[in-house]
């Protein structure tokens, strides 16, 4: 009976990849065709496309025709450029899709062929499912956890793909802000994820409080949680001169632009940044006898070091002390998932505070961050290194004791 239970379940994943590899090739086929249109059109219509769009052309044919090598039957010991090129094809994937999909969207568009809002339905649902055969094919074969680690950081942060598909394109206000708050990327994250979690040996997300821990102590952290986000929201309050003014400047900054882009950050981020790396963090020091500090010591610089991103919207200078500032409450984080093992809390939190500080920095209706040339002073920095030592005290005090360690040592057995 065994036996024929694992035959059903290897014939029942020989035909998944048969019908993902189909889907990969009728992909990389349409991504070809439309990218040849694309190019004759340039020689008709001059005007059609920039010269970076033109650039985006040539080099996108390159990387979609060596998407045909993931086709191929994986061997057992797969040769060393089959594993390079796992990486490349993860990272061309992630660009080409969308390339392609924009230039379709500007074409269609230029001719009047298209209803915006109903095009973008389409590519939205599209979305959802387009990585599959990168996943399966591409992501789910690297075998090295830090190379896992990178690939994902950028794959969730390419993954708002639809808005950077629409351009220009006019269609629904709320599907608009929807899709720019980075909203259709969270599910897109969750898919990738199933699809890699069997060959990379993790284990679902658990999201209600440890049945490990200390009732009282898990809820001391949640209490330090919720004072945190008070202290944070009422910052304000020394600008005006009451509460209900406090209240009426944030209900009038609230918009769908931001609430959206706060839930994006709070379950993207925390699913990225605890679920997913702090699970193959734990297979990387797997034999340390520090294998709990340097999880959160790794989990928090890489958290920091995502938010480079931000340089984009504003100074470098601002940027690199906003990942310092990052780092520090990244410890803080990855000790609470560790010890409470609750992702909810976490995403929770995270959600509610970049809420509150959208609020207060300024976020475009359509999800968009206002940009600033603002230059960090020096009692900024002196404000954010006192910060990171909080931050790493607290972070000491979840996870020094041995009653702890042991709890987080039950928690990472399930991750």
């Amino acid at each position: 009976m065994k036996n024929f239970n694992q035959n059903a379940v290897s014939a029942r994943t020989s035909e998944t990849n048969r019908i993902i590899k189909i889907f990969h090739l009728a992909q990389t086929v349409g991504q070809i065709l439309i990218l040849l249109i694309c190019a004759t059109l340039c020689f008709v219509n001059r005007n059609l496309f920039n010269q970076s769009q033109r650039l985006a052309i040539s080099l996108s044919l390159i990387f979609v025709c060596l998407q045909f090598s993931l086709l191929q039957t994986e061997s057992e010991q797969p040769k060393r450029w089959q594993l390079i090129n796992h990486y490349i094809e993860t990272i061309a994937i992630c660009y080409t899709l969308p390339i392609s999909l924009s230039l379709l969207t500007k074409l269609l568009n230029y001719y009047h062929l298209i209803n915006g809002t109903f095009w973008m339905l389409l590519v939205t649902f599209y979305s959802l499912i387009m990585y599959i055969p990168m996943a399966k094919l591409a992501l789910s074969r690297v075998n090295n956890n830090w190379g896992r680690i990178l690939l994902l950081m950028f794959v969730v942060y390419d993954v708002r793909v639809v808005s950077k598909i629409a351009g220009t394109l006019r269609y629904n206000k709320v599907l608009h802000q929807i899709n720019n708050s980075g909203l259709s990327g969270i599910p897109v994250l969750i898919i990738i994820t199933v699809l890699v979690m069997t060959s990379w040996k993790i284990q679902k997300p658990h999201f209600l409080y440890s049945r490990n821990d200390s009732i009282l102590f898990s809820s001391l952290i949640t209490l330090l949680l919720a004072g945190v986000l008070l202290l944070i929201a009422l910052s304000p309050l020394a600008k005006v001169d009451n509460i209900a003014d406090t209240l009426s400047y944030y209900f009038d900054q609230i918009n769908l632009g931001i609430i959206g882009s706060a839930i994006r950050t709070g379950i993207a981020e925390e699913w990225l940044m605890r679920f997913l790396v702090i699970a193959l963090l734990a297979q990387i020091f797997q034999s340390s006898k520090y294998r709990i500090y340097l999880i959160v010591l790794f989990d928090g610089l890489l958290f920091g070091f995502w938010h480079i991103t931000n340089i984009a919207y504003q100074t470098p200078l601002t940027t690199l002390r906003q990942m310092f500032e990052v780092s520090g409450a990244g410890l803080v984080l990855a000790a609470i998932y560790l010890y409470t093992h609750s992702l909810l809390l976490i995403m929770t939190y995270h959600g509610l505070y970049d809420f509150i500080l959208f609020l207060q920095a300024g976020i475009g209706e359509y999800g968009n961050p206002v940009k600033s040339a603002v230059q960090p002073t020096m009692m900024d920095w002196q404000g954010t290194i006192l910060r990171v030592t909080i931050y790493a005290a607290i972070a000491l005090v979840i996870i020094w004791t041995k009653r702890r360690q042991e709890v987080i040592a039950k928690n990472l057995a399930q991750m």
